[in-house]
C-alpha cells in the first residue's frame, strides 16, 4: 500500500477534517460511517485519518508521528482492515472473513477499525452478511465504508450508518495540481473539467490516447470556425484512431472535450475569459469567432443528444458523420 498523506485532505476536506475531530473530541463517534463522493475526493485518507485518532498513543490527537500513527499512515497496523472489491466485486466471503476477524478478542486494548472500499460493489449476499456483522460489532470497533455512488448502496446500509459527504473538488484545485506535476497549464485545465480525480488525469495521459484527443478537438474546433476544411474531413484525416476505437468511454471523454471547447467559446464571447479552458485556441482564432452565444448553445445541444446515443449499438462512422454535419454547418 502507497504511505497515506493528508495534506489533500486537511486543504479540500476542512468540514470532514472538523467533524471527526469534533466528534472524537465529545465521545460522539458513531460505529459506521458512509463516505460518499465522487472519484477523486479524498475518503480513503479520511478513513485512514479516523484510524489515526482512535489508534494515536500521544496526548493530543492524532500526532501522525508516533508509532501506531505512522503504521496507520503506511498501512501496516494490525487494527486496520482495509477491504477492496476482488474482481470489481465485493464478496461475501470477503465479508465472512471481516466478521470473524472481529470477533476475535484485539492482541491489545486498541480499537479496531475496517474500511471497506466501493461498498456499492457488493453483492446481496455479502450486503446481507455485512449487516448481520453491523448489528453484531461489539464496542471498541469502528468501520468505514467508502462509495462514489450512493444510490447504489442499498437503504438497508445507508440507514445503519452515518453518511459524511465529500464536496466536490473545484476544478482549479485540480489543475493546479496537475501543473504542479509538470502537466502543461491549457492541457491540465482541460483534464480537471472532465475529471474530478487527479490520478485518474495521469492515468489518462499515461495512457496516451487523452493527449490525441485534445489535439483533434482542437483540429476540428479550428475547421468549424475558420471553415477552411469540413470537420468531417478532418476527423478522416486525423481522427482514424477514433473511428476505430472499440471503448465507448472513449467516445464520451472526446464529446466532452468538444462541449468544453464550445463552453469556453461561449464564455469568450460573454467575456468571462477566466472560465475559459481551452486557452491557447480560443485565443489563436480570436479573427474567426464569428457563431453568436445562441449558435453556440445550439452546438452544445446537439452534441448532448449525440451523447444519450451512444449508449446504444451505432454505426461509429454515420455517427460522426452525422454529428459533425449538424454542427459544422
Amino acid at each position: 500500500m502507497i504511505p497515506v498523506k493528508f495534506d489533500f485532505l486537511f486543504e479540500t476536506q476542512k468540514s470532514v477534517v472538523k467533524l471527526l475531530d469534533n466528534s472524537f473530541k465529545k465521545g460522539r463517534l458513531v460505529h459506521t460511517y458512509l463516505f460518499e463522493g465522487v472519484r477523486g475526493t479524498p475518503k480513503l485518507e479520511a478513513a485512514h485519518y479516523l484510524a489515526a485518532l482512535l489508534l494515536c498513543s500521544a496526548e493530543t490527537k492524532p500526532c501522525l508521528k508516533c508509532p501506531d500513527c505512522r503504521k496507520v499512515m503506511n498501512g501496516t497496523h494490525q487494527n486496520v482492515i482495509v477491504v477492496s472489491p476482488d474482481n470489481n466485486v465485493i464478496k461475501k466471503e470477503q465479508t465472512d472473513n471481516l466478521g470473524k476477524e472481529f470477533s476475535l478478542k484485539p492482541m491489545d486494548e486498541k480499537s479496531r477499525i475496517y474500511i471497506i472500499r466501493d461498498i456499492d460493489k457488493a453483492t446481496m449476499a455479502a450486503a446481507n452478511s455485512l449487516l448481520k456483522f453491523l448489528e453484531e460489532t461489539g464496542p471498541g470497533n469502528y468501520g468505514v465504508l467508502i462509495t462514489e455512488n450512493i444510490h447504489n448502496v442499498i437503504p438497508t446500509i445507508r440507514s445503519r450508518a452515518q453518511i459524511v459527504s465529500f464536496r466536490q473538488l473545484p476544478p482549479q484545485t485540480i489543475a493546479d495540481r496537475l501543473t504542479a506535476l509538470g502537466v502543461e497549464e491549457e492541457t491540465a485545465h482541460i483534464l480537471a473539467h472532465i475529471s474530478n480525480s487527479v490520478d485518474e488525469c495521469l492515468e489518462m495521459i499515461n495512457d496516451g490516447k487523452i493527449l490525441d484527443l485534445i489535439e483533434l478537438v482542437k483540429k476540428i474546433a479550428e475547421s468549424i470556425l475558420t471553415k477552411e476544411k469540413s470537420p468531417l474531413l478532418v476527423l478522416h484525416e486525423e481522427g482514424k484512431f477514433l473511428l476505430t476505437e472499440p471503448d465507448k468511454r472513449i467516445h464520451n471523454i472526446f464529446l466532452d472535450l468538444m462541449l468544453a471547447f464550445l463552453s469556453s467559446l461561449l464564455y469568450f464571447n460573454l467575456q468571462q475569459n477566466q472560465k475559459i479552458i481551452f486557452r491557447n485556441i480560443i485565443f489563436d482564432l480570436v479573427d474567426y469567432q464569428d457563431l453568436s452565444p445562441r449558435q453556440i448553445i445550439e452546438r452544445m445541444e446537439k452534441i448532448l443528444d449525440y451523447k444519450q446515443k451512444l449508449q446504444y449499438n451505432i454505426n461509429i462512422d454515420l455517427f460522426y458523420a452525422e454529428m459533425l454535419l449538424a454542427i459544422g454547418v
